[in-house]
């Protein structure tokens, strides 16, 4: 199914959960923004989207979601390119395997940096276009996290109970535009995030983490299902 003059933003596309996210979006004709702050990513991506269907239009775009003059030059750069964007998936996330005492504060501040204020950066960014357009969608990726406390996760589970709370508040204040706000909670995925944070663990349980593909699919499921997945949607995935 080709979907046409639509277009979308995932961050932390260079990998796991937003690559797959954004290659599935490529499949439906939607033109995709990819970003991370990794430029061999990026053109890895780019390189599998031309791939995957050559009519999807697609920019590459080096970017760290905290930085407020990267996020407003990529959407700058979108409107350049596509004229108007209609979903993003704020996906780009990291986390540190360390108990709070042993958490620096550039550890802190790089969490939630990236994980939240990325998010916030992001969709203060592009809601003015949705606005105008009185449509949108906006996936968060989220995590158990959000929602239950973990050790030796502390700031993690801060940015993510944040992020919570942000789009829970925002929900209501898109609600009359038409623009769609959810959330996918997320349990454990096989992805590198999850290797780099814990590799022992990751090579031990991995056949039985979420799969970054399958959690593609749900994001792609919830940004076209308007009849199921409504504003404010909450929709959770955890490991069998």
């Amino acid at each position: 199914m080709r979907q046409t003059e639509k277009t979308a933003i995932i961050t932390g596309s260079g990998r796991g959960i937003g690559r797959e996210t954004a290659i599935l979006l490529a499949k439906y004709g939607v033109n995709v923004v990819v970003c991370s702050r990794t430029d061999s990513e990026v053109n890895s991506v780019k390189e599998e989207i031309e791939k995957v269907n050559s009519k999807s239009s697609v920019v590459g775009v080096k970017c760290d979601v905290s930085m407020p003059h990267q996020v407003n030059s990529l959407i700058r750069l979108t409107i350049e390119k596509f004229g108007n964007i209609d979903i993003l998936v704020n996906n780009a996330g990291v986390a540190f395997n360390k108990k709070l005492v042993d958490t620096s504060e550039k550890e802190w501040d790089q969490t939630i940096n990236t994980n939240l204020k990325g998010a916030f950066l992001f969709t203060k960014a592009v809601l003015p276009f949705m606005f105008a357009k009185k449509s949108g969608v906006i996936i968060n990726v989220n995590s158990g996290a959000g929602k239950v406390g973990f050790s030796n996760l502390s700031a993690y589970c801060a940015s993510k109970f944040g992020l919570r709370g942000l789009a829970e508040s925002v929900s209501l204040e898109v609600d009359r535009y038409n623009i769609r706000l959810m959330t996918v909670f997320l349990g454990q995925v096989a992805t590198n995030m999850w290797k780099d944070f814990d590799y022992s663990y990751y090579e031990k349980n991995k056949r039985m983490m979420l799969n970054a593909q399958d959690v593609g699919v749900k994001i792609v499921e919830m940004i076209y299902d308007t009849k199921k997945y409504k504003n404010g949607e909450s929709v959770e995935m955890y490991n069998t």
